[in-house]
């Protein structure tokens, strides 16, 4: 694994700690390491954040979200009905590459490189993995595979779908999709071809794609590795210590960064990133918003609030349906004061009685310093200026007790239960929230037993896909800035969500179908406000309270204006370092 020598000294020897003391270099200490940077893999926001400053995709968002929301990027044009690229049926894009961009090993991007990035992207469909982003328009089903695990598109279909003429690649919907061109700005996911099969991928051919397809995420070949276009370079990776190590392109196609080296660092330990951000051994610390007291009063730390937060803030899941091989999750499995049966959950009357359990007001001031909002469906309002109206639940431990008495015919008040509610061990309001509706559930009642369990993000994943935790705190970030990004990832149910807590619904079902192919904003949104009643109705998650974002970083770093310093992905809140320079 090689590392520039001069990293070598301020990564290896003095710790990157030192390395934020240099004005050309950027230390980010985060509270987790990336899972993979391979671009049809990744699906973290530990990994984008990385992958993002080393890959870059075809657009990107524009000025003016009306006059020009979106930017040519890696291709020289946006597709548009006025310029010829856009079909008059809006479902036929084409793409003219750059010709004047260049990978980090020297070899020039081509239409190729793309056509073989977006195919890769549809057909690995790696478990757990972005796929069906690309696949609900591109081929019109959320998965390359069925029931049962069969395979229910071809080579030929996604062939047809994305293909290259000329210096152009043009790829044909299935059928209108107002969303296609957010999904293309917001992931950076074109790689070299040559270079992707090299390492050992996919070659492109259709006699192999299947070995391929549905891959677990560890076993990429690509998986620390990476060429792309980006500003920055991949240098090391060093999972042991929890580091990586980006070096500046110094031949970028748009001219090199201010910064030549930034250094990513795993430190799982808040107590240990507010130190060493206080101490400026970084220049960047991931904080929750607690930690911000500390901070007050130091004149060599900035913070940067009040920053628009796309995602919805830590929100309680019920699985439907547990899975009970292999977990201790349900303790007894039944309904003795003892555990859970697995379908405990299933009880409308169960969700309620969780629901009303829980005192928002007191998580909102308390874990989230008075910084958050509530947020009442999956579909935010505000994305179309709509008043939320009366909230599906409200913190009442009378309605608890009265959702709780009516559940499994009695059964669950007279008996009781034991529980365990699991969320990532690093999270600091995610505890706090499984603390409060703990305390507050044994306020309701001595029987009801909740215990929080924290858990190593890895092993949460892991358990989360094998569909093994009865309970579970998140956060879910939208993966484009639409509504269909929320409903579908929240209510269909071959959504991210829905799919690991078994929650199917076929009249949302349909419903996300048919707004996603809409155009017409008042159409959408009356769609989206039935999907609001199915989800009051059915109560499927708790949204807790949307957080309001912040950076916290130390006085040297400067950054464009606040609307534009995080560059063309603020959508995920993470740094772009091609934008940032210290002094």
């Amino acid at each position: 694994m090689r590392i520039l020598v001069s990293v070598v000294f301020l990564v290896g020897l003095a710790g990157p700690a030192r390395a934020a003391t240099s004005t050309d270099t950027f230390v980010s200490v985060e509270a987790d390491g990336i899972l993979t940077l391979d671009p049809a893999a990744m699906y973290d926001l530990e990994s984008l954040s990385v992958a993002l400053n080393i890959y870059e995709p075809l657009v990107v968002y524009g000025t003016d979200p009306v006059k020009m929301p979106f930017a040519p990027f890696l291709a020289a044009e946006v597709p548009t009905g006025d310029n010829g690229l856009l079909s008059a049926d809006g479902r036929v894009y084409s793409f003219p590459i750059r010709k004047d961009v260049r990978f980090h090993d020297g070899s020039q991007l081509c239409a190729e490189d793309v056509r073989y990035s977006l195919l890769r992207f549809l057909l690995a469909d790696t478990p757990g993995g972005p796929s069906a982003m690309l696949l609900e328009p591109i081929l019109g089903v959320p998965s390359t595979r069925g029931k049962g695990g069969k395979l229910r598109v071809s080579y030929e279909a996604a062939a047809q779908a994305v293909r290259t003429e000329g210096d152009r690649v043009v790829v044909t919907l299935k059928k209108p999709d107002a969303s296609f061109l957010d999904i293309l700005a917001s992931w950076p996911m074109v790689l070299s071809k040559s270079w992707a099969v090299a390492h050992g991928e996919w070659d492109g051919a259709e006699a192999s794609w299947t070995r391929f397809n549905q891959r677990p995420m560890e076993e990429s070949d690509i998986r620390f590795l990476a060429n792309g276009t980006g500003p920055f370079v991949l240098d090391s990776t060093d999972s042991a210590r929890g580091l990586i190590v980006l070096r500046r392109n110094d031949f970028y196609w748009r001219g090199p960064a201010a910064l030549k080296t930034v250094v990513f660092h795993e430190v799982r330990s808040e107590v240990m990133r507010l130190a060493m951000l206080q101490a400026g051994d970084a220049d960047y610390a991931q904080l929750s918003r607690s930690s911000l007291r500390d901070l007050a009063g130091s004149p060599d730390i900035k913070v940067l609030d009040d920053i628009d937060n796309w995602a919805t803030g830590q929100t309680l899941f019920f699985n439907f349906g547990v899975n009970p091989v292999g977990t201790r999750a349900l303790g007894s499995g039944r309904l003795d004061g003892k555990g859970i049966p697995p379908d405990f959950f299933a009880d409308p009357d169960v969700r309620r009685g969780f629901a009303h359990a829980f005192n928002f007001e007191m998580f909102r001031d308390y874990a989230l310093r008075g910084k958050g909002v509530r947020v009442f469906g999956p579909v935010p309002f505000d994305m179309f200026d709509w008043k939320t109206g009366p909230a599906p639940y409200d913190y009442d431990r009378g309605r608890a007790a009265e959702s709780f008495r009516k559940a499994a015919g009695g059964k669950v008040w007279a008996k009781g239960f034991r529980a365990e509610i699991f969320f990532d061990a690093v999270s600091g309001e995610a505890q706090a929230a499984a603390d409060l509706l703990a305390s507050e559930l044994r306020a309701i009642s001595p029987s009801f037993d909740l215990v929080p369990k924290p858990v190593p993000r890895n092993a949460f994943l892991k358990a989360l896909e094998e569909r093994r935790l009865p309970l579970f705190i998140a956060s879910f970030g939208p993966d484009f800035p639409d509504p269909h990004s929320y409903a579908f990832n929240l209510m269909h149910s071959a959504g991210f969500f829905p799919r690991l807590q078994r929650y199917a619904q076929p009249q949302a079902d349909a419903l996300v179908d048919e707004a996603r192919g809409l155009s017409d904003e008042a159409a959408r949104e009356k769609l989206y406000r039935k999907l609001q009643d199915l989800y009051q109705q059915d109560l499927p998650q708790v949204y807790l309270c949307r957080p309001v974002a912040f950076k916290a970083l130390r006085g040297g770093v400067v950054a464009p204006k606040t609307d534009l310093w995080l560059g063309s992905f603020s959508l995920h809140n993470a740094l772009y370092f091609y934008r940032l320079h210290k002094h």
